[in-house]
């Protein structure tokens, strides 16, 4: 499993609304919209504005998954 096998796992989890991949150095998430962006960050980013219940929910989680590993 590659890095970006790890993030794209990750981002599927977090945005399970979105199909996410990343292809020839592009990241891509295609819900109720495409959006593309040539970092991991870029795509969060673009992701936060396009979807931002989403993005406060995963928020969420991955805070309170940090609590929960102190």
């Amino acid at each position: 499993m590659t890095p970006v096998d790890v993030l794209l796992s990750i981002l599927r989890e977090l945005f399970p609304r979105w199909d996410i991949w990343h292809e020839r150095g592009v990241w891509r998430a295609d819900g109720f919209v495409l959006v593309s962006a040539s970092s991991v960050d870029g795509l969060v980013e673009h992701l936060a504005g396009a979807d931002p219940d989403a993005f406060g929910e995963a928020a969420r989680r991955l805070a309170k998954g940090m609590r929960g590993a102190a």
